[in-house]
């Protein structure tokens, strides 16, 4: 929680560790929003309508560690990685 100078109290948005490839590290309002960070690092992301790149995604991770992912939505998607344990919170 942070007091900005007129005295209104802001909370700070939870910082994510998404471990696949590289880590990064980003700020997000929950952790379904992994998705369009993945899609904009990756280099077909952009190009892609949002399901397909879940679904690519999913099946690209599934074949990187034989785990299980569900990329139904954004929050199936995050929930099934940080299951995994490719997303955490960690602030």
């Amino acid at each position: 929680m942070l007091l900005g100078m007129t005295g209104r109290v802001f909370t700070r948005m939870p910082r994510y560790r998404l471990s696949y490839g590289d880590v990064h590290e980003f700020d997000a309002q929950g952790a379904g929003e992994v998705v369009p960070v993945m899609q904009g690092r990756h280099y077909l992301g952009g190009r892609e309508d949002e399901f397909v790149f879940m679904r690519r995604a999913a099946i690209e991770m599934c074949e990187w560690n034989g785990k299980d992912y569900y990329f139904h939505s954004r929050d199936a998607l995050a929930g099934s990685m940080i299951e995994n344990g490719l997303l955490e919170c960690v602030d």
